[in-house]
């Protein structure tokens, strides 16, 4: 994995050990990194976005 790579719902759900859908609503939240690019029927997510906002002790509650 590097810093760029590019993640879904479905990535998120993997790397926290959680599934698809607790990942989407956690997607959701205000304090989640912004997608950096939408296609059709989903998002994407940049993993090192991901991995600070882990970084910085967020909840995945």
């Amino acid at each position: 994995m590097t810093a760029d790579d590019l993640w879904s719902t479905a990535d998120i759900a993997r790397r926290l050990g959680i599934s698809a859908d607790r990942a989407r609503r956690l997607c959701a939240r205000d304090d989640f990194p912004e997608p950096v690019r939408s296609v059709p029927f989903f998002d994407l997510w940049r993993a090192g976005d991901v991995e600070a906002w882990l970084l910085e002790g967020r909840s995945t509650d």
